[in-house]
């Protein structure tokens, strides 16, 4: 009997040294329902084909009208690339399914922003963690006459409502051919004002270089209890 005392005693200092309080909590964290999260709709059978066509699930975010009404090839656009098994744009396969959201602008760096936008079925709630995923891509090298030698920067921003709770401006290095990872986290605390707001995701490219393009996949969304 002393032996498991101790034994229990050592098991309860490993949990507290580790900052979990009790094993049967450390898994908590909720996936939210994102419609479309990979842009797999619709089926692009042909590698390196794409749409000029807002994806379903998602709305074109246009602040600055930059994508007409009736885009084509030639025009900014927002759509959906198929870049597997191999693509000319990446060195690696795409991080979920498929195809990968593009937003492509034409204009002059500085014009103004464009992307993609969705509001969520789930409302934002007090003494809740928030965590949102986005991987973004790079295009290496070009397509015919267009280049994508650079990149234009992004911005991903939460939304409770129309108000941005939450951002991440540009701040992930991603080298040409690659994916990274974006990460932002809220805490919606008691009394903040935008409770019972429906949430909201934006993705956007912000056209700071002559580079037109650029890619996002995997859109995930979790909600865990916060320790306030």
């Amino acid at each position: 009997m002393k032996r498991n005392f101790i034994f229990a005693i050592c098991i309860l200092l490993v949990y507290t040294c580790l900052g979990v309080s009790n094993p049967a909590n450390a898994a908590t964290s909720v996936s939210i329902p994102i419609k479309n999260l990979g842009f797999e709709d619709p089926f692009l059978e042909v590698k390196d084909y794409y749409t000029v066509n807002t994806p379903p699930g998602w709305k074109t975010y246009d602040p600055n009208s930059l994508i007409p009404e009736q885009a084509t090839a030639q025009t900014s656009y927002v759509g959906v690339t198929n870049a597997t098994p191999s693509s000319a744009f990446y060195d690696q396969k795409v991080p979920e399914g498929r195809n990968m959201g593009s937003v492509y602008l034409t204009q002059e760096p500085g014009s103004g922003i464009a992307g993609l936008e969705q509001i969520l079925d789930t409302v934002l709630e007090p003494n809740k963690n928030y965590t949102l995923m986005v991987d973004i891509g790079n295009s290496a090298d070009g397509y015919k006459d267009i280049s994508f030698a650079d990149f234009p920067g992004y911005r991903v921003e939460l939304l409770a409502g129309d108000k941005v709770i939450a951002v991440d401006h540009n701040s992930v290095y991603i080298k040409e051919g690659e994916f990274k990872t974006s990460t932002i986290t809220f805490t919606a605390k008691p009394d903040n004002p935008y409770l019972g707001k429906k949430i909201g995701i934006r993705l956007i490219n912000l056209l700071q270089s002559l580079s037109r393009n650029i890619d996002f996949d995997n859109v995930r969304l979790t909600v865990e209890p916060a320790l306030l």
